[in-house]
């Protein structure tokens, strides 16, 4: 069961409990088209029976041993442009988040975060936009908290890298207060601009050689840069030139 958070000024004031759920973002989103929320609202759950993560891959999580929920929000500051800004920010909190514990850790280009080197956290960002507006954003986080046994050997919890256990409810409202700073700092230029330097700064692969797929190839490169858009730059190490690529253009392979 968790509580509502008395630290923060909106994201949390109001949370919504559920045992079990098919999806946390299915469940917020429903709620939003109710209209049915304050902005800040939350979705959590112990036990998340089909998870969604990026590319439509399934997020998978033991029941009652990690962080599953969706936070509703209302960027209508943000320009349809620059909607990336706000997975950049949630990105950088769950990181920050995350960094208290471990010391290396890293954004995973678009969103995910690594710990020591393994995913420790999946974010998935649907957003509702009507003409030139982003109406509402829900944003889903997945963390791994206090799981030890994982089936993929790519992923990690935070009691893994440290090797103890941690009390969710702190871990929630520490990591909403983290989340709601950020947002924040969103709602301003220089702000903006502080989460775009910030997300580069900790982006894996940034200024450091990395391998990946694309177009059926296995290349090596750096990230250059990211587009206002969300679009990657990468640097290519075995031939002149840049690539730019969206979401499902590339696949990561792992060291």
């Amino acid at each position: 069961m968790y509580n509502s958070i008395q630290d923060t000024l909106i994201i949390g004031k109001k949370v919504i409990y559920l045992p079990t759920c098919h999806s946390t973002n299915d469940i917020a989103a429903e709620i939003v088209h109710a209209g049915l929320f304050d902005e800040g609202t939350i979705v959590i759950t112990d036990n998340q029976v089909k998870g969604r993560g990026q590319r439509g891959t399934e997020w998978l999580a033991n029941p009652g041993e990690n962080l599953t929920f969706s936070v509703i929000l209302t960027p209508h500051f943000l320009p349809i442009s620059h909607q990336f800004l706000l997975s950049q920010t949630v990105a950088l909190a769950v990181r920050d988040f995350v960094g208290k514990y471990v010391v290396d850790t890293k954004v995973k280009w678009p969103n995910d975060i690594l710990a020591n080197g393994k995913k420790v956290c999946g974010i998935l960002i649907e957003n509702a936009i009507q003409g030139s507006k982003i109406v509402s954003s829900v944003a889903g986080i997945g963390l791994n908290v206090n799981q030890i046994l994982f089936e993929n050997p790519y992923a990690t919890s935070i009691s893994n890298e440290t090797g103890r256990q941690i009390s969710l409810q702190e871990a929630f409202e520490n990591l909403v207060l983290v989340i709601e700073s950020y947002y924040f700092k969103l709602k301003t230029a220089d702000g903006q601009d502080q989460i775009r330097a910030a997300y580069l700064n900790h982006l894996y692969g940034y200024k450091k050689t990395v391998r990946f797929k694309y177009a059926d190839r296995t290349l090596e490169g750096t990230v250059d840069h990211i587009t206002p858009q969300g679009k990657l730059v990468l640097q290519l190490l075995s031939e002149p030139g840049q690539i730019e690529v969206g979401l499902k253009e590339i696949e990561w392979l792992w060291d």
